[in-house]
C-alpha cells in the first residue's frame, strides 16, 4: 500500500499517512473498558480510526493495533462520530506493555 496525500494534508502533516482497513482496539489508560475499531490511515504519528462505541472518550487512550502487535499510547486530537483521530505518544511490543490490566486485555483480545 502506498502513501495517501489527503486534501491540503501535504501543508499540515510531518508524516505521510497510508490508507488502511485493518481491525484494532481502543482502550481506556487503566484497560476497564474496550472497542474494537477499524483503522482507515495510519502514519509513524498518528491514526484515523472508526470507532462505534465508546462515545465518551477520555483525552488519552491506548490503541492496540492488531496487525503487526503495537500498543500505542495516545491522545485523542479530534473526535467526529464515528470517527476519532489519534496522536501517538508511546508505543510498546504486547509483550512490553505497562500494567497487568493493559496485558490481560490483550490476552483476551488476541485470543
Amino acid at each position: 500500500m502506498g502513501l495517501v496525500n489527503f486534501r491540503g494534508a501535504e501543508n499540515r502533516r510531518a508524516n505521510p499517512r497510508r490508507r488502511v482497513q485493518w481491525g484494532s482496539y481502543i482502550a481506556m489508560p487503566d484497560a476497564s473498558r474496550w472497542a474494537k475499531c477499524q483503522t482507515r490511515d495510519l502514519s509513524f504519528a498518528g491514526a484515523r480510526v472508526q470507532l462505534d462505541d465508546l462515545p465518551d472518550l477520555p483525552a488519552n487512550v491506548y490503541f492496540l493495533q492488531m496487525r503487526d502487535r503495537l500498543a500505542y499510547e495516545a491522545r485523542v486530537i479530534w473526535h467526529r462520530a464515528p470517527e476519532v483521530g489519534l496522536q501517538f505518544t508511546k508505543v510498546y511490543r504486547f509483550d512490553e506493555v505497562p500494567g497487568t490490566s493493559l496485558r490481560r486485555l490483550i490476552e483476551k483480545v488476541s485470543e
